[in-house]
């Protein structure tokens, strides 16, 4: 009868544990995700802005006419 108790209460108590250790992971995961979307986006967005600026530079060098050197 002991033996039934004992496997009765892991088996009750378990799967709430389980499902705790789950959802912990999986926020975690999606964080993890997050964070390292934002950093993608802010790296791509600092490359965009010097290759816009290496564009302007090069194109006023090109178009000397233009800026009036």
């Amino acid at each position: 009868m002991l033996q039934i108790a004992a496997a009765v209460l892991l088996y009750v108590c378990g799967f709430p544990c389980l499902y705790g250790v789950m959802r912990l992971a999986v926020r975690h995961g999606l964080q993890d995700v997050a964070q390292a979307r934002q950093e993608n986006a802010e790296q791509a967005r600092q490359e965009a802005l010097e290759q816009a600026r290496l564009a302007e530079r090069t194109f006023a060098r090109e178009n000397a006419f233009l800026t009036g050197s």
